[in-house]
């Protein structure tokens, strides 16, 4: 999809949805949703000036917001940022800014601004093409002051292929690819990063993954495996602490930890 087209596409998403449950359209697995807060809530600081780019309908925002000084939640969509407003309200949060814009626009948005902290949870996919990913990880750089955070939850395509090898190698058919995601690649991305940041970290799903996405369709067929399933909530909680060997392999959402240089 071009990028106008993605667009459309959540625009469409955002206006069909309610604002209440663990399902939501930019979080339709709420384990893996749960996994990834976790993590990034682990670097939250009560200090941190956050932003957080992709904020979606608010979902995983309100949690980020009660953990840091302020936040500053970006998206696109104007139905988005409505429900996120509503979600303000229920929770009782207020120190959450919403700025409707382009992620490629950044930059010029927040020319005066810096952020101790900014938090990326499957934005970067909607963006088209490696070169617009690159350019709006140069610009979150650039909001960023030294040493501040730049927490991201992405998808990685190579991972999501190996998963499906062993899907089809257990007779499951491979894994759907959305038209309007566009997954990196992780060398790729990790020598582009490797120039403006220190990778301090990097935590993988792949327990999860493998145990939600294999195992589970296998126990339920022939019928269909469902996202909030308690087979999933299961392995979330095996996940937590069992890590099986390799399992980065098949984690095609990573977490990375970047300090900017």
């Amino acid at each position: 999809m071009k990028l106008e087209e993605i667009k459309e596409h959540w625009q469409k998403v955002a206006e069909k949805y309610p604002a209440e449950g663990g399902i939501t359209p930019t979080s339709r697995d709420p384990y893996l949703g749960q996994l990834e807060e976790e993590n990034i809530i682990s670097f939250l600081e009560k200090k941190h000036i956050a932003l957080e780019i992709g904020c979606g309908d608010g979902y995983h925002t309100m949690k980020y917001a009660k953990r840091v000084a302020s936040l500053c939640g970006v998206d696109f969509t104007k139905s988005f940022i409505d429900i996120a407003k509503k979600r303000e309200i229920s929770d009782d949060v207020k120190n959450i800014e919403y700025v409707i814009t382009s992620i490629l626009d950044i930059e010029k948005v927040f020319c005066k601004r810096q952020f101790d902290c900014i938090i990326s949870q499957r934005c970067l996919i909607n963006l088209s093409e490696w070169r617009y990913q690159k350019n709006v990880i140069l610009q979150l750089c650039n909001v960023l002051k030294k040493g501040g955070l730049l927490l991201l939850s992405e998808g990685f395509q190579g991972e999501r292929e190996n998963l499906s090898i062993h899907r089809q190698n257990n007779g499951l058919p491979k894994l759907e690819d959305t038209s309007y995601n566009r997954n990196m690649i992780r060398k790729e991305f990790e020598s582009f990063v490797n120039q403006y940041f220190d990778i301090v970290e990097i935590r993988d799903y792949g327990t999860y993954l493998f145990l939600s996405r294999v195992l589970h369709p296998l126990v339920v067929l022939p019928n269909k495996p469902k996202h909030d399933s308690y087979i999933n909530k299961v392995a979330m909680e095996i996940s937590k602490t069992v890590q099986f060997s390799g399992s980065d392999n098949y984690s095609y959402n990573l977490f990375y930890v970047l300090k900017k240089k």
